[in-house]
């Protein structure tokens, strides 16, 4: 298993990797990731203490022509303005595009766009690049009445250069896809297709492009507890973040399961829906397939473990392996963050109670001083049952009580105590219970007395009668004691001895979370405490701290704390600041002809980089539109965060007339031969 895993603190790096700024790809937490050369996103702190250069993610935009939607016909033309992140070099400014139109299925989607529309022109986008990227580039190309060429030009706008010529027929489509690298100095990419003789006003059908840095899958492990005890169950989740620039495909998550833990089944959960994982038992692997992740999606996994074997710190971390969708000549591999899980012993509750010396005809109370305490439950004494009490205290004897009580967890725990009802002239033996650390000293008659009420003092004259103590294993053992007076009345006493271990302290500390400029306090919430000196919260030192709430970033926290027997244990937690951005909407401007519908939501959406997803949150803050006159409107809307940062946008809709033209002529007379 070890080869398995990876020091998230020692990272190698592969020839040619880059190190890309965090903030490109949204998750600046996860410093351990690492993959091939181009790097899509990377670590907030540095390795091996050198700078990386940071590279951008790289990505097309509507590649498989879904937007807008063409809504009768088969196909729609629209303005290039209309069509997100393509333009067309044609004079009338429109693309053609088409849906399932002669009944040719889409290569990708539903949809695919036409190259000639009315006249010889060209395709493009004009793509923000970073000079020194390696870009994936493909398309899907097929003839639409015969065969078609077009050609595969890339540069920067104005010195483009040939790519790829596409020839292909009507009966299928070929994807034609390879590799460019972005030149020095071009930081904006033209990515442009143009036919090739042929027809001008139909042909080279286009669909499924892609132009975009590699797949970059990142991985955040988590477990819903920091313990789990013996024979519980605990659930680890990762969740696998697609941060690169474009879909990958066969995806693989592998978990080493810790011999501290046992796999409840390899069926997991893959965003909610049970997925058939595999398990070698023989390795303790499990891997799971996630197939393809499209880009910035995230995809959740979840399983179930139980604790098996007592332990601190078990620690595990994933791997996910993928390669780029449509692409096969690159492997790529990733780590998670170590995921640390302590199994504890499920222990059994304690009983305190202490043997009693009575005067004959005396008042006793079996439950008068007796208490129950367990590890994980707290205070048991109202739990206390007495399962044996022959008592009597009329009479001068040696009686006994038991007591058991029941944790949370099954685990019961019985005590015995001896009760000894003595005359009113019986010598009484003074000795106290005991509890001992393993292998330490012993003496039995230690502060060990007898009194008699005739003959005074009577310690001399004591003797132990049974006494099975072994310091060197914990466990409860008992010494009896008898002295007898001059009047032959014998006492007898019975006394527990308690061997416990000599463990270390443990800390209780949790990861946190928080957003840029929040307040840390970073002994709030932690705790410490010890087998034998109980709680030990007020000896914590902060032995490290890194926090730095103004900035985004991944920081540590250390504590210490040693306990009475000079054992010390620490602890690191990890503080995650995240950024505190305001959300985005979508929404574009429109062309309507007068008469026409118009759905002021439809198309406009909202995100944001914390919250996700916000566009059923959009507000329409104004609107004018009046599509019954010729016109130019506006529709204002507002979107705001769970951090109550707010953001507007304004569109323009212009309502355009819908009359029908007009011919101008005039009557003549004419002479004959005119």
């Amino acid at each position: 298993m070890e080869g398995l895993l990876m020091n998230k603190n020692i990272v190698k790096i592969a020839a040619g990797t880059m190190i890309a700024s965090a903030i490109l790809a949204g998750n600046t937490e996860l410093p351990y990731n690492v993959m091939k050369d181009p790097v899509a996103h990377a670590a907030t702190t540095n390795v091996h203490g050198v700078p990386k250069e940071p590279i951008s993610v790289i990505s097309l935009q509507n590649g498989s022509f879904e937007q807008p939607a063409v809504v009768y016909g088969g196909w729609n033309t629209f303005d290039q303005s209309q069509v997100p992140g393509w333009q067309t070099t044609a004079s009338d400014g429109l693309i053609e595009i088409q849906n399932h139109n002669e009944n040719r299925d889409a290569a990708d989607g539903e949809q695919y766009a036409e190259l000639n529309a009315y006249e010889a022109s060209a395709l493009y986008q004009d793509i923000a690049t970073t000079p020194g990227a390696k870009v994936r580039w493909q398309v899907s190309h097929r003839g639409r009445h015969t065969t078609d060429t077009a050609t595969v030009e890339f540069g920067s706008p104005g010195n483009l250069k040939l790519i790829d010529t596409m020839t292909t027929s009507v009966d299928a489509w070929k994807t034609y896809s390879g590799t460019y690298t972005i030149p020095a100095g071009q930081t904006t990419t033209r990515f442009q297709f143009e036919a090739v003789g042929g027809d001008p006003r139909n042909g080279n059908l286009l669909d499924n492009i892609v132009f975009a840095t590699q797949s970059f899958i990142t991985v955040a492990g988590n477990v819903d507890k920091t313990s789990v005890k013996k024979d519980k169950t605990a659930t680890y989740s990762f969740d696998a973040k697609n941060e690169g620039g474009m879909a990958s495909q066969n995806t693989t998550l592998t978990i080493p399961i810790p011999q501290e833990v046992t796999l409840d089944s390899p069926n997991v959960k893959v965003d909610g829906v049970s997925v058939a994982g595999s398990y070698d038992s023989n390795t303790r692997i499990l891997s799971i397939p996630l197939g393809s992740i499209t880009k910035d999606a995230t995809k959740h996994v979840t399983f179930d473990v139980k604790g098996a074997v007592v332990a601190n710190n078990v620690t595990t971390q994933a791997t996910v392996t993928h390669q780029d969708l449509g692409f096969t000549d690159e492997d790529y591999t990733n780590y998670s963050n170590d995921v640390t899980l302590s199994v504890l012993a499920n222990n059994a509750p304690t009983i305190t109670a202490t043997d009693h010396t009575l005067k004959q005809g005396g008042t006793f109370n079996p439950l008068a001083d007796v208490s129950a305490t367990d590890p994980e439950d707290g205070n048991l004494t109202s739990s206390v049952k007495i399962t044996a009490n022959d008592v009597d205290t009329t009479k001068a004897g040696v009686y006994h009580v038991t007591y058991s009580v029941t944790d949370s967890d099954g685990n019961v725990t019985t005590k015995q105590v001896t009760v000894t009802v003595v005359s009113n002239d019986f010598p009484t033996i003074e000795a106290t219970d005991h509890t001992l650390k393993k292998g330490a000293t012993f003496d039995p008659l230690a502060d060990v007395s007898a009194t008699d009420k005739e003959d005074g003092d009577l310690t001399k004259d004591i003797k132990v009668t049974a006494n099975d103590i072994d310091t060197s294993k914990e466990g409860t053992y008992h010494v009896t004691y008898t002295v007898t007076d001059s009047d032959n009345n014998t006492t007898t006493k019975t006394i527990t001895v308690t061997v416990t271990s000599n463990e270390v302290p443990t800390i209780e500390a949790t990861d946190h979370t928080l957003k840029k400029g929040d307040t840390f306090n970073p002994l709030a919430d932690v705790s410490a405490a010890d087998k034998e000196d109980g709680d030990m919260t007020k000896d914590i030192k902060i032995t490290a701290n890194d926090v730095d709430t103004s900035k985004e970033g991944t920081y540590h926290v250390t504590y210490a704390v040693t306990d009475s027997d000079d054992h010390t244990t620490t602890k690191t937690i990890t503080v995650t600041v995240l950024s505190n951005d305001a959300p985005t909407i979508e929404a574009t401007d429109h062309s309507l002809k007068k008469g026409t519908t118009f759905d002021p939501l439809a198309d406009v959406s909202a995100a944001d980089k914390e919250d996700g997803d916000l566009t059923k949150d959009v507000k329409i803050t104004a609107n004018d539109v009046d599509t019954t006159k010729e016109g130019t409107y506006h529709v204002s809307y507002a979107v705001t965060d769970s951090d109550k940062n707010t953001t507007t946008k304004t569109i323009t809709v212009t309502v355009t007339s819908n009359d029908a033209p007009t011919i101008e002529a005039t009557d003549h007379t004419l002479k004959k031969g005119g």
